[in-house]
């Protein structure tokens, strides 16, 4: 097992959403976005997105669970998500409930 310095970062299925839909101009339809996934441009070079050609029906699925959280090679900073331990705040644009509601009791005191 890769130790936790050298494992991609995680982000949600949503952004890798998101970026199709400012590729193609607007939301995407599972035929578009599998269209787009299948034909990434990754500087010079074509490449599948997901390292394997996706069906429609599989990006069908993408589409239904945007929340998931998926390793990404290419996860921007402010799209990284981290697991919570012990309560400690998330990287990039996600807070730990937890941490945030015992900051503000802690403000009231």
């Amino acid at each position: 097992m890769s130790s936790p310095s050298q494992q991609l970062p995680k982000m949600m299925l949503g952004f890798v959403v998101r970026r199709c839909a400012t590729a193609i101009g607007h939301d995407p339809s599972a035929e578009e976005f599998t269209a787009w996934a299948n034909t990434y441009h990754d500087g010079e070079r074509t490449t599948y997105l997901f390292g394997r050609p996706i069906t429609i029906a599989e990006a069908r699925v993408i589409m239904q669970h945007r929340g998931r959280p998926v390793s990404a090679r290419t996860a921007a900073p402010h799209e990284q998500v981290a697991d919570v331990l012990d309560g400690a705040e998330l990287v990039g644009n996600v807070t730990s409930f937890a941490a945030a509601a015992a900051r503000i009791k802690a403000r009231r005191k």
